[in-house]
This record gives C-alpha cells, sequence and structure tokens, in this order.
C-alpha cells in the first residue's frame, strides 16, 4: 500500500506530499517609495512624500495583510447590521425580565429561550437550597453597566445602586437622550467656561503638585490672626462633621510651632494646612466670609490646599507617620468641598489613606495594645471613624466597592464625650454620655454608624452568585428601624421645628433623615422594580416611595427655608450645594414607578375591572407636586448632573401627565402582558394636582413615623453649636445661584410624542452614564 502523508513521519515525508504555501509578507514600505525604489522612513507619510507633495499628503499609504483588509471591510459594512442584533436581543431580555411569554417566532427568540432555561435549571440545581421559593426569576441580578470607547481606549463601571439605571427600561427617556445626543455634548462644552478652571481636575496629589522646599512651606502660614480666626472657624463649623482633632491638643501645639516653628513636623504643618483650607472654604459655601477675605475665599483656599498636598509629598506620606492620616482624610473632604459633582480621583484617593490606615493599625482597637495612651486610643477611633465614612460615602458617590470591609477590623465606635472632658494627659477615659446627649461628636457618630449599615446594604443588594433571600432584605429592614429609633432625638424630625435653633441644628437634623431615608431606597430599590410581577414584594415598593417622597419633602422644605426672609436665608449657596446627589436616586424612584402605573393603567382594556389601586388619587398627586417641585429646584443649578436629572424629570413628568399616550407596542418585541399582573392605578387624567396631603398607611410607616412625632419639637441650639454643616455637601465656585436656569439651551427641545415614540433601547445608558468621554469628570 502507498504511504499517505498523515501515515508517514515528518523525517521520511516523500517530497511529493509537501504543500508549498507563498508567504504573503506585508510591505514595510510605502506604496510611492516602493515604486520610485526609494528608502522609506516608514513614517506617516514618509519624508519622502512630505519633500514631494507637502504634510498633509494622501499618496502615502502603506499594504496591508489581505486577511486583515477583508476583516476591516467586512466590519464596516455590518457595524449596522450588528447594532439591530444588539437591540433586538436587549428587547428579547427586556421581555424575558418583564414576564413575557410570547417574545417572538423566530429562531433566535427561541434559542435565546432555551438558553436562560438551561441556565434556570443549572441554578437551581446547584443552590436550591441557598435560595427561597418567593425569590423568581424576575429579581435579577444586575452588574452594573460597562461604557467602553475603543476608540480612545477607556472603559467605565458604574454599579447598580447608581441612580439613574433606575430608568433603564424607560425607552422614551433613552429616545430622547439618542435624538438630542449632540446637542448635550454641546451644552457640557458651553457650560464648561462657566466652571472654574480646576473644577474637572483630578486631586492634587494624584496629578502631582509643585514642588515645595521645607523653607518654603514654613513661610507659607499667614499672619498669626488669620491662622487663629480660621482655625476657630474650623472648630466652630466644620470639626462636627470632621471631629478628628482635639482643639485644646491642637492650639498648644499651635502656640510651640509659633515659638519654634523649625522644629513643627512637616505633616502636622500639612494638618494646619487641611484646616485652613475647610475654614476658609466654608466662608465660601455660606457665604459670610469677613470683609478682609470678601472674594478672596475660594483663591486663599485653592493655595492652603496646594500647600497641604505639597506637605503630603514632601513628608512622604507613604512613609506615614503622626497625623498623617489625619492630614489625607481632610485633604480628602477639601478636595470633595471644591466640586459639585463627584470625582472619581476622590475615590482613589480615599483609597489610598485607608490603606496608610490599616498600615498604622487604625482598624485594630486599641484595647489591645497597652502602648497606647487613652487619649491615642480615642483618637485614633474617632480617625477610623471618619475613615470609614470617607470610604463608604466617596465609594457610593462614583457606585464603585468601598476599601473597607466590616470582617476586617473592630476598632469601636467613639465615645459619646465632650472634649474638654479627656485630653493627653488623661489616665482613663470618662464614661460615655447616653447617645441622645447631644455632644459635639454624637453627629458624627451617628452620621457613621449610617453609613456602616449602608455599606452593608449595598454589599448585600450587590452580592456577585447566589442573591440575598428576600427575608433577609426584611430583617435588614427591621434593623434600620431599629437603628433609627435610637438616633438621638435632635437628629429626628422634620427639617426645622423651632425658629430658634441654630442653622447647624437644621443642617445636621437634615443630612441624618436623608441620609436613613436613601438606606432604605437603596435596600428596597431591587424589589420594588418587580413588585407588579412579585406582589410579596409590594412591601418594598411601598417603602421605597415612602422613603423617596419623604426625603424630597425635605429637600423641599430646606430650599423653602432659604427664600427670602426664612431662617436661611444667608445660606443660599450651602443649600444649593446639598441639593442635587443625595436626592437623585429618590427621584427616579418616584418617576419610574409613576410611569409604570400610568403605562399600565393607559394600555388597560376600556371597561376592564380593575383592582383597589396601590396609590390613591391624593398620593399620586402629591409625588408628582415634589417631582414638580425637585426639578425646578434642579434646573437653577450650576451643575451638569443636576441639569440632566432636571431634563430627565421632565421627560417622564411629561409621560406620567399624558395620560392619552398608550405604550406602543412593536411588532420585533411582541411583548405581552404577564396575566399575574394585575392593575393596580386608574389613569393619571384624573389626578387632582391641588391636592397636598399625602397619608401612607401602613403599619411599618406608622412605626416609623412615630419618633418623628415624639422627638419633633426641641430646641437643641445650644447643645448642637458644633454640629458640623459639611457632610453630605457639594462646594459650589460659582457664587449665587441664578434664578435664570443654568441650562437655558434645554429650554427649546421639543419633548412631543415624535420623539418619545423613538423606541431606541442602546443610548440611554450609553448617555446618562458619563456626559462624554472628552469631558467627563469621572475620568
Amino acid at each position: 500500500m502507498i504511504p499517505t502523508p498523515s501515515s508517514t513521519v515528518s523525517g521520511a515525508l516523500n517530497e511529493g506530499y509537501r504543500v508549498t504555501r507563498k508567504r504573503n509578507r506585508v510591505p514595510v514600505n510605502c506604496y510611492q517609495c516602493r515604486s520610485r525604489k526609494l528608502k522609506c522612513d516608514r513614517k506617516r507619510p514618509c519624508n519622502n512624500c512630505v519633500t514631494r507633495e507637502g504634510a498633509d499628503s494622501n499618496s502615502c499609504f502603506y499594504g496591508t495583510s489581505a486577511i486583515r483588509r477583508d476583516n476591516e471591510i467586512g466590519q464596516r459594512a455590518n457595524i449596522s447590521e450588528m447594532q439591530i442584533k444588539i437591540d433586538r436581543l436587549e428587547s428579547l431580555v427586556l421581555c424575558l425580565v418583564q414576564g413575557g411569554t410570547n417574545v417572538g417566532t423566530s429562531s433566535t427568540a427561541d434559542r435565546l429561550t432555551q438558553f436562560t432555561d438551561a441556565i434556570s435549571v443549572d441554578k437551581t440545581g446547584l443552590h436550591s437550597a441557598e435560595i427561597d421559593d418567593d425569590i423568581n426569576g424576575s429579581v435579577a441580578s444586575s452588574v452594573g453597566v460597562l461604557n467602553l470607547d475603543s476608540g480612545g481606549g477607556k472603559s467605565m463601571y458604574v454599579g447598580q445602586e447608581h441612580w439613574d439605571t433606575i430608568l433603564s427600561d424607560i425607552v422614551e427617556v433613552k429616545a430622547f437622550f439618542a435624538s438630542h445626543m449632540k446637542d448635550l455634548e454641546k451644552s457640557s462644552e458651553r457650560v464648561a467656561p462657566s466652571e472654574p478652571a480646576t473644577a474637572s481636575d483630578s486631586p492634587l496629589l494624584l496629578r502631582g503638585c509643585t514642588p515645595a522646599t521645607d523653607t518654603e512651606l514654613r513661610a507659607g502660614l499667614p499672619a498669626q490672626s488669620v491662622v487663629l480666626a480660621l482655625c476657630s472657624r474650623y472648630f466652630d463649623w466644620v470639626g462636627g462633621g470632621l471631629n478628628i482633632i482635639h482643639p485644646q491638643t491642637f492650639y498648644l501645639q499651635l502656640q510651640a510651632h509659633r515659638r519654634e516653628p523649625s522644629k513643627t513636623p512637616l505633616m502636622w504643618l500639612g494638618l494646619l494646612y487641611s484646616v485652613l483650607c475647610n475654614a476658609m472654604l466654608n466662608y465660601h459655601n455660606v457665604g459670610d466670609e469677613p470683609p478682609v477675605y470678601k472674594g478672596q475665599a475660594m483663591r486663599m483656599a485653592r493655595e492652603y490646599r496646594l500647600r497641604t498636598a505639597q506637605c503630603l509629598v514632601t513628608a512622604d506620606y507613604t512613609n506615614p507617620v503622626e497625623h498623617t492620616l489625619e492630614t489625607m482624610l481632610l485633604y480628602c473632604f477639601g478636595e470633595y468641598f471644591f466640586r459639585t459633582d463627584a470625582h472619581l480621583g476622590l475615590w482613589l484617593v480615599t483609597s489610598l489613606a485607608t490603606r496608610i490606615a490599616f498600615r498604622m493599625g487604625y482598624h485594630r482597637d486599641a484595647k489591645w495594645f497597652s502602648s497606647l495612651t487613652p487619649f491615642q486610643a480615642e483618637m485614633r477611633r474617632r480617625t477610623w471613624a471618619l475613615a470609614r465614612l470617607a470610604d463608604i460615602m466617596f465609594s457610593h458617590l462614583v457606585s464603585l466597592p468601598n476599601t473597607i470591609n466590616s470582617h476586617e477590623c473592630d476598632t469601636e465606635f467613639p465615645s459619646n464625650i465632650y472634649d474638654e472632658e479627656f485630653g493627653p494627659k488623661s489616665d482613663v477615659l470618662p464614661p460615655s454620655h447616653p447617645i441622645n446627649e447631644p455632644t459635639p461628636i454624637s453627629y458624627m457618630i451617628t452620621k457613621v454608624k449610617l453609613y456602616v449599615k449602608m455599606s452593608e446594604i449595598i454589599q448585600a443588594t450587590n452580592r456577585v452568585g447566589v442573591q440575598v433571600s428576600y427575608n433577609n432584605i426584611l430583617d435588614m429592614d427591621n434593623q434600620i428601624c431599629h437603628l433609627y429609633a435610637t438616633i438621638p432625638p435632635h437628629l429626628q424630625g422634620t427639617v426645622v421645628q423651632s425658629p430658634f435653633e441654630s442653622v447647624t441644628t437644621i443642617i445636621a437634623r437634615f443630612n441624618i433623615n436623608s441620609l436613613y431615608q436613601k438606606i432604605v431606597c437603596l435596600l428596597h430599590k431591587k424589589y420594588m422594580l418587580h413588585a407588579k410581577q412579585n406582589h410579596q414584594h409590594s412591601h418594598s415598593r411601598r417603602r421605597a416611595v415612602e422613603a423617596a417622597s419623604q426625603t424630597l419633602q425635605h429637600l423641599a422644605s430646606l430650599h423653602h427655608e432659604s427664600q427670602p426672609g426664612r431662617m436661611l436665608e444667608s445660606h443660599p449657596r450651602f443649600v444649593n450645594s446639598i441639593a442635587t446627589k443625595d436626592f437623585l436616586l429618590c427621584a427616579m424612584i418616584i418617576a419610574r414607578d409613576l410611569y409604570h402605573d400610568q403605562m399600565e393603567a393607559a394600555g388597560s382594556p376600556a371597561g376592564a375591572t380593575e383592582t383597589r389601586p396601590f396609590w390613591t388619587m391624593e398620593q399620586k398627586a402629591e409625588m408628582i407636586s415634589i417631582l414638580e417641585t425637585t426639578k425646578n429646584i434642579w434646573r437653577k443649578l450650576a451643575s451638569a448632573e443636576a441639569c440632566k436629572a432636571s431634563k430627565v424629570l421632565e421627560i417622564m413628568l411629561k409621560k406620567i401627565n399624558s395620560p392619552s399616550h398608550a405604550p406602543t407596542q412593536s411588532t420585533n418585541t411582541n411583548q405581552s402582558k404577564n396575566p399575574n399582573v394585575r392593575g393596580n392605578v386608574q389613569a393619571a387624567q384624573n389626578i387632582d394636582l391641588h391636592s397636598q396631603d399625602l397619608e401612607f398607611n401602613t403599619a411599618t410607616t406608622t412605626e416609623i413615623a412615630k419618633p418623628l412625632e415624639t422627638f419633633g419639637h426641641q430646641d437643641n441650639s445650644n447643645a448642637m453649636s458644633n454640629v458640623s454643616m459639611v457632610p453630605n455637601i457639594y462646594m459650589n465656585e460659582f457664587g449665587n445661584i441664578s434664578s435664570e436656569p443654568a441650562f437655558p439651551m434645554f429650554t427649546d427641545y421639543d419633548l412631543g410624542n415624535e420623539s418619545m415614540d423613538n423606541l431606541e433601547l442602546s443610548t440611554f445608558e450609553n448617555f446618562m452614564q458619563t456626559p462624554g468621554w472628552n469631558n467627563s469628570r469621572n475620568f
């Protein structure tokens, strides 16, 4: 038998069976140099072509391989086709998530259905012992949103707790931003000149600040009278929220520095600069700077911020010593107060600070180390508490995971004691006062406890793999209610309780109540979205919407008090600076719930028998009214994110108030109603927009509201004189906020039904997650 090539060894392979392939090498010289037999320098364009035809020569081109060229041609030809397929796939997934049974008869839909069924079977087999029966497939695990820019090599991820993911299935919002994408991008460029030159810059510590010598840093301090005035401002206004410096000890160190400035550690000097920076920022934010600082507050604050960063670098913060962590934390908040919107750099700098805290052992309680004095132990607890707060807060602002995990630390919360009760010479700490006693540190303790609970909830609801059971969600809900019941009475209740209260007391109460309501929204948001398909989750729907409504009502009250003739008349910039970030999620929750109620009512057959509506007409009218108020507040703010959110609310409110516009059924998606979904509301056209009373008649809400009424009428202005105004705020460098819209170019957009019917499903996330690749603040 004649051997074949496959049955012979390679060494004995007959020459007749060898396959000779021509190697098609890619030419390395340009076409013109090859044709003229010239030496090519392989530039684009090469020097020969530039000499012959100029720098903009189009005749200088290089060869490519046939395979690569064919692939590029095919990719360009199939871009539009792939986009259509992606849109089709997304619509099919939406149908499945919404509980639809008829998702089309195409082979693609059949394969998708078989694939999801197979996954469900596998997961049931693996985790049937871990997943409760009341968690059905409609509560899908969200993986967040990832934006990719292949041309610029950028990628951006935000978690599912981000405020705008709540509207990811509202096709009308997507259609609007798809049709006005270029207009919105131009608006960002148009607004940019009105912002400070450094508003979108990364923190100085990350970009690399101008080096400074030891002598320059020591000589850069202002006059002693200015230093004392700014330190007094810090401890009177800022120290309650950033209470990591012992005032009496700090003033003693300041006196020692004045006697012998050459012996002052450089890191302590950075701490002093950070105190001066935050005090000057507070002057600008509140708007009550002395005449000598008029118009100079922001310039001086920028100078002190630069000096703080220079001290950190010169003293080498990577080799931490005493005061390093405190300086870095105050520097982080100083950078935070400079900006109107969240910045990724804050998250990065905070990550550095928390890792330094780990390196210095702040995560382990001081009771385990006898070498630490009682004073050092207590101050380390305060510093670690602020580090945890910053880690959770700045991570949540960019919807990314935080650094510190509770199971990795055992540092106790600070004691509720006055600063005058202990010092460096204390042999033992005094007993902690009851938590309901308003001390300067009680506000910080309360806020850190709420943030730690918020971190636990975010980690539980964003868990990758097996979801937390709904029973655990209800358990965490009870834990939140119990935690709120332990909040000091002077921090509970309505925002303004007495005309004699101090501004710091009002702001502290506003911050605590808003944070509590936001935690409730984060816990129940994921389940309230599917309450129509699974009525076991109706509790989550009610809790989330009620909490969101109360938060926006607090915002409206605070904004009302900032008007001329009211209690906060002298603080309009401060009120406007806190009016956006912590309220975006709440507004989107209410808007989405009303939207789907309206769509369901408009799509119901005429004369259909409906069950008792989930919300009364008075409740819906109040919810629409508070959304209108919030939209008007945001429209006046000079913030890109506030403008974006106000435009979303404008679109949603137009849809909610247009009952004649029934949902459009696409022939491609072929969606059908789930038979288990029952109508809950009547058409929005019957809403009485003049009703002002919003009553929620549930036992759970009544229990939560009871402490609000019980502790709602106390005057704690003296006790709260040192409580900070600064947590939860965003610095505004634009001066007084104008009554005109910050982005008047948006008022000319036509929000008619034509643009709303454009059901594009691929645009909203890409735009809403980032203002644009070229001018995104988060990059």
